[in-house]
């Protein structure tokens, strides 16, 4: 993320932040008189002046004062969890359930919120069971989330079947990492 700052002796403030991993991309500056400086680093900055650039030194907490405020109104980034079940049902399986409340809770922490679950089955049995199931686990998801207080009208929800598995398999194959719910936040 790259902000810039106009003030009376800075023409223009420019700061590199970290990701949310630590990491950062980078960005080249250049002046009027075509020199140009890269920041490739978390909190690499430079400042322009009197029309040239030169490297500024900043941190988190410079960044914080100058530009709290608009990183305060930053809407929260989408998530995306996957919920695993047991064969043939729409029963959680016992990672999973445990994983449920950090999707709840990611859910909790946004003021505003659009929830998609969208259902998965492995290639047992026929492609209309498998609709059904896929539908039936994410409705599952869904009446838990309602359950625990979550407005309905903020989630959809969709089954898949046996389409777009998270791991390809020949038809008629048990595969646990294809029956899911995949659950996008918003």
């Amino acid at each position: 993320m790259v902000f810039t700052l106009g003030c009376a002796q800075r023409q223009a403030f420019f700061a590199v932040l970290p990701n949310a991993d630590g990491s950062s991309g980078a960005i080249t500056v250049s002046d009027n008189n075509q020199n140009s400086l890269l920041l490739d680093k978390p909190y690499a900055a430079s400042e322009e002046k009197s029309g040239k650039i030169a490297p500024a030194v900043t941190n988190a907490s410079d960044v914080q004062q100058v530009f709290g405020n608009a990183l305060a109104a930053q809407p929260i980034l989408p998530a995306h969890f996957r919920l695993y079940f047991e064969r043939d049902t729409d029963t959680l399986t016992p990672e999973s359930a445990q994983q449920y409340r950090a999707v709840f809770d990611d859910i909790k922490r946004r003021p505003v919120y659009q929830v998609e679950v969208i259902g998965y089955t492995d290639t047992l049995g026929t492609q209309a069971y498998n609709q059904r199931l896929s539908l039936k686990r994410a409705e599952a998801i869904r009446d838990r989330l309602i359950r625990d207080g979550l407005n309905a009208r903020s989630i959809s929800v969709a089954g898949r079947g046996e389409l777009d598995p998270a791991v390809p398999t020949a038809p008629q194959t048990s595969e646990p990492r294809n029956r899911r719910v995949e659950i996008t936040v918003r």
